[in-house]
Order: structure tokens, then sequence, then C-alpha cells
């Protein structure tokens, strides 16, 4: 497989991925057989899941505003910053 095109063949893709992290660890050499197919694996779900789930960047606001409310902070139309 060279490209993943559909969802199926994405979720398919995700249940081996699960699959090998079982059998491949932080000591397994890279020319090994799981190793070498958990990478691919991973890139292609990679480049499908940055067409069909981009994550975009967010907005200041969106940023912000759950500090501000976890600190108790409201946005004050009326204050004036010196």
């Amino acid at each position: 497989m060279t490209t993943i095109k559909t969802t199926q063949q994405y979720e398919k893709a995700i249940e081996r991925i699960e699959e090998l992290l079982t059998v491949v660890g932080n000591d397994t050499p890279y020319t090994d057989k799981n190793f070498v197919e958990l990478d691919l694996l991973s890139e292609l779900v990679a480049d499908y899941e940055a067409i069909h789930y981009p994550v975009t960047a967010p907005m200041l606001p969106e940023i912000i505003k759950p500090s501000m409310q976890k600190k108790g902070l409201t946005q004050d139309a009326n204050l004036i910053l010196a």
C-alpha cells in the first residue's frame, strides 16, 4: 500500500498499528520487520490524517479565554489600559 485512500483502509491501518505497538518497543532494532511495518503505517496514517483531519492553529482568543475563566477573569468592554 502506498497511500490510504478510504476510511476503511485508515481504520485497518490504525488497528494494525495498535497490534504492532504491543510487540515493538524502544529496544526494537530498526531493521526488525515489525518496526519497519509500524514506521510505514504510521507515515501513511499521518499523511491521511493531514488531508482528512487537518489541525489548524487556534486563534488568540481561543487560547486566552480558558486561562481567563480559570482565573475568574471576564472581558470588560469599559476597561481602558493606560
